[in-house]
């Protein structure tokens, strides 16, 4: 009898459909058997079975043995988790580089020029929107700090300054070297001891005391304020309002300096 739980769990992390899952956890469980045992043992029609072998004998969780009968070997999952690994990193490698590559294509000039072209149509008061996902809102940061050329503000959580430090230390501190300042303003709970020392490497840091807010602004042009605190929503809904507005984020950027010079240094 075959553990539907188990079979679910293996499809899930190993990238396999039911009755490859079917077929390579009863084969586990024999050490080496033939395609038509492995039949009787799943309930897998025996026509499907063999093709099934053959598929994960390619992604390298089976050994065909040679001779008759056929049978099949299974691998030491710890060497099939290897393998994976292996195979997810040349994968990643290579969809980077096609990535890369399109920059190198002709046609990308003409896509720079209608994103350009369409750019210049916009009234910078409508450049706007709701970024959802916290993913996605890290994605954006990454660019603002990219793009920044005289300063970054941050207002954060401590627990969320950890994952900044964690995605975005080599971007700001590029951002430092071309005489960017960084002020950032965190709550002390949450950040650990290593995480808030390279925030010092940073720029100036003082502890956000009194009231929780999340914020970046940069060159006091762009701002994006996150509409929840980070403990109280799931990453996927986690929020935040981005906008091109000089006259919002002059104004937030005073009340930013107002109470900096209020805040106890970290």
């Amino acid at each position: 009898m075959i553990d539907e739980r188990l079979v679910d769990t293996i499809k899930e992390h190993f990238d396999l459909n039911s009755y490859e899952a079917k077929v390579w956890v009863a084969l586990l469980g024999r050490g080496i058997t033939s395609a038509g045992e492995l039949a009787e043992l799943t309930g897998v029609p025996r026509s499907r079975t063999y093709d099934i072998l053959e598929s994960l004998e390619r992604k390298g969780l089976v050994i065909m043995r040679l001779g008759k009968p056929i049978k099949y070997i299974s691998i030491n999952p710890t060497e099939v988790i290897d393998k994976l690994k292996k195979r997810v990193d040349l994968e990643l490698h290579d969809r980077i580089k096609r990535i890369d590559e399109v920059k190198e294509n002709p046609i990308w000039l003409e896509v720079m020029s209608l994103f350009e072209k369409g750019v210049k149509k916009i009234d910078p008061t409508q450049i706007s929107g709701a970024i959802r996902g916290r993913h996605h809102l890290h994605d954006r940061f990454e660019e603002l700090f990219a793009e920044s050329k005289e300063e970054i503000l941050l207002a954060t959580s401590g627990i969320e300054m950890n994952r900044v430090i964690e995605y975005h230390y080599p971007a700001m501190r590029s951002a430092k070297e071309r005489g960017v300042k960084i002020l950032i303003a965190v709550s002390k709970e949450g950040i650990t001891d290593k995480n808030l020392k390279l925030s010092k490497e940073l720029g100036e840091v003082r502890e956000l005391g009194g009231f929780d807010t999340r914020f970046v602004i940069t060159d006091e042009k762009e701002i994006i304020f996150m509409l929840t605190s980070d403990q109280d929503v799931h990453p996927s809904y986690d929020t935040g309002v981005w906008l091109h507005s000089p006259f919002f984020c002059q104004g937030i950027r005073a009340m930013f300096v107002h109470s900096w010079v209020k805040m106890k240094e970290l």
